[in-house]
């Protein structure tokens, strides 16, 4: 049999890709011809989830390089990340920043089978992640600095910029595939468009009533800041920056502390920390338990609307009972079920 007859090949369907995976000699290519690098370099793909990562390595140093998933953002739109966090450098705050290239350009593309992806070289983030370093006294420090990152934040954003509720209600965007991944849950269904609603009513109501708003994290949590054996705090992933309420990047911290199981004690120290430096005001306060139930409300819906590219069981088999229930008890304590 000649498995290499063209006949049987042109009569095979075209895949449609969702998400394919870079081959690490391609990335160590692209380094060594568009950076500033020393000798040979080589790359190791560390894991795959809503973006891939990878290891690189040159003679000297050690980088960390992200290729962007396809999603329902323009592909581009990985500058605003990418300039935030120039600008963050700048003011010396401690964040792994993306390495420019010759030109100075902070990010390059591919074309790939789904469609042209962004890809960045960072600064390797020393230490291990907040979770593997616990301390009340660091979980301090780490809500001071992102309280200072705030502040940078509003004026990197300058004087009078008038901060919307848009990127703060992009779950919009996803909730079609969240009802699509719920379809066999009938009180899902009935809820999750009525919470998706009464919420964008609330956070505009908040909006106009001066709750902070500015550039934030976004998806801060105890995995995404590093800390070394000196202390040395290293913010990381700010893949989903964008402007949002202050609060909420609070409380996207608080809730992943909870949801990893750690002592509430270090959420508490976290935000005792944020407050050092900028006081929360009473409208704030007021609807804490709300920012919670929003991020857990966005956690779903983005996770259903990525499972195309990285899979539904992590939530299907295990989390969706215990996501629904504190979605829908919190939604119904604020007025919104």
């Amino acid at each position: 049999m000649n498995f290499a007859s063209s006949s049987i090949d042109s009569a095979l369907p075209v895949a449609q890709i969702s998400h394919s995976v870079v081959h690490p000699d391609f990335i160590a290519r692209e380094v060594a011809a568009r950076y500033p690098v020393s000798g040979k370099v080589e790359a190791w793909l560390l894991y795959r989830g809503m973006n891939d990562v990878y290891l690189v390595q040159d003679a000297k140093t050690k980088y960390a390089l992200r290729v962007w998933r396809k999603t329902y953002r323009d592909v581009d739109d990985v500058a605003y990340e990418l300039d935030f966090l120039a600008f963050l450098k700048d003011r010396e705050f401690p964040a792994s920043v993306a390495v420019p290239q010759h030109d100075g350009s902070l990010y390059f593309k591919a074309s790939s089978p789904e469609g042209d992806r962004a890809l960045a070289l960072y600064d390797w983030a020393p230490g291990k992640k907040f979770g593997e370093m616990l301390s009340e006294d660091t979980a301090a420090q780490i809500g001071a600095q992102f309280a200072k990152m705030h502040l940078l934040g509003i004026e990197h954003a300058g004087t009078g910029h008038n901060f919307t509720t848009d990127t703060a209600r992009d779950y919009n965007i996803c909730l079609p595939a969240l009802l699509d991944f719920v379809y066999d849950r009938p009180d899902d269904l009935r809820d999750y468009p009525i919470i998706a609603s009464a919420l964008d009513n609330r956070l505009q109501e908040l909006a106009d009533a001066g709750v902070p708003m500015g550039i934030c994290h976004r998806d801060f949590h105890p995995s995404n800041v590093h800390v070394d054996d000196e202390g040395t705090i290293t913010f990381l992933d700010f893949d989903a920056a964008g402007e949002d309420f202050l609060m909420q990047d609070v409380k996207n911290y608080v809730w992943g502390n909870l949801f990893y199981d750690f002592s509430p004690a270090y959420g508490e120290a976290f935000e005792a920390g944020y407050q050092s430096v900028r006081p929360f005001t009473p409208l704030e306060i007021e609807n804490g338990e709300l920012f919670m139930m929003a991020k857990a409300f966005r956690l779903v819906a983005g996770m259903a609307h990525s499972s195309v590219s990285v899979g539904r069981g992590t939530l299907r088999f295990r989390n969706l009972d215990w996501l629904g229930d504190y979605i829908k008890t919190r939604a119904r304590d604020a007025g919104l079920l």
